[in-house]
């Protein structure tokens, strides 16, 4: 099971909940760098399935592609097995931005 905010805050004791707050009085400085790399370090895991054909994703294989995009502040990750896979989510995401272009037109 996944934890919640509030969860998380259950398990903190006294003394890290006063180093929390004094840090958000003064600008959440370290709150602020502890996200930032709890993020990266996420960022770097890659998926074990393909998101195409639900293949396993061995971390290790030269064959693996994983593409990041959208804006910086909604960021999106795509795993894929192979060059095809990648290739075939390309063309899928270039269709469907082509037709919502055609519907911006019509209206």
């Amino acid at each position: 099971m996944k934890n919640k905010l509030r969860d998380v805050m259950d398990t903190l004791d006294f003394d890290e909940l006063i180093k929390m707050k004094n840090d958000i009085d003064t600008g959440s400085i370290h709150l602020k760098n502890l996200i930032d790399n709890q993020i990266e370090k996420k960022e770097k895991v890659h998926e074990q399935h393909c998101c195409v054909c639900s293949n396993s994703i061995h971390p290790e294989d030269t064959n693996n592609f994983t593409l990041v995009f959208g804006p910086k502040s909604f960021r999106k990750k795509a795993t894929f097995c192979a060059i095809d896979c990648l290739q075939y989510f390309l063309e899928n995401i270039k269709k469907e931005k082509n037709t919502q272009d055609c519907e911006y037109i019509k209206e």
